[in-house]
């Protein structure tokens, strides 16, 4: 009598099985691997965004308005002298600081020789004032605080004769108004290392009351 043979899969289907279950395993790790990267990564990229705007708004100095409120000319026509009223305030998250502890300064390009270094007048906020009835009744301060509007004024001038004999008349160096010129007006809070940066803008006249900022 022949004998008849019977063929079982389930071991097969079992091996299948678990090569799928091993295959899904592997490819979860590496979906979850993927996944806490790319987590990481966004992580990183928002503590570093916030860092940034962190440096570019807190502990800083915000300027609203800059206004020639004085002006002279040389025999020329340009600019040699010029009083600027600055309107600023402290940014959110910033110390109450001394006035005198902020510094400021006003650079140009080298009119005898753009290759040397920048001009420039510096100075700080100790005559700063506070402003109140829209700055018609300024009074002094020592220390300047955030949520408080102040006003300072720049003087931008010259400050070498070049002229052989000397004739007492200041005409390279400083930075006084130059038409056509961007300055850049720069303030530094104490010695932390913070500062802020604003572009002053001149067009082709220049006259008292002209806004700059």
């Amino acid at each position: 009598m022949r004998q008849r043979r019977n063929y079982n899969n389930l071991a097969s289907a079992g091996i299948s099985a678990m090569i799928i279950f091993v295959a899904l395993v592997l490819v979860s790790a590496v979906v979850s691997i993927t996944i806490v990267s790319f987590g990481q990564q966004i992580f990183k990229s928002t503590q570093d965004d916030a860092e940034k705007t962190e440096n570019v708004i807190y502990g800083k100095i915000i300027v609203s308005n800059v206004i020639i409120t004085a002006i002279e000319f040389d025999n020329n026509n340009d600019p040699n002298y010029a009083v600027l009223q600055v309107t600023l305030e402290l940014s959110p998250g910033a110390p109450t600081v001394e006035d005198d502890l902020v510094k400021w300064a006003v650079f140009c390009e080298n009119g005898a020789n753009e290759m040397f270094t920048r001009w420039s007048n510096e100075g700080d906020l100790e005559a700063a004032t506070k402003t109140t009835d829209s700055g018609s009744d300024p009074g002094a301060v020592d220390t300047l605080e955030v949520g408080i509007n102040y006003m300072i004024t720049l003087k931008l001038y010259h400050t070498t004769d070049t002229d052989d004999p000397p004739d007492n008349v200041m005409d390279e160096g400083g930075c006084p108004p130059a038409y056509f010129e961007t300055h850049t007006l720069i303030f530094v809070m104490g010695d932390s290392g913070s500062y802020s940066s604003w572009d002053l803008r001149y067009d082709e006249s220049l006259k008292e009351g002209d806004q700059i900022i």
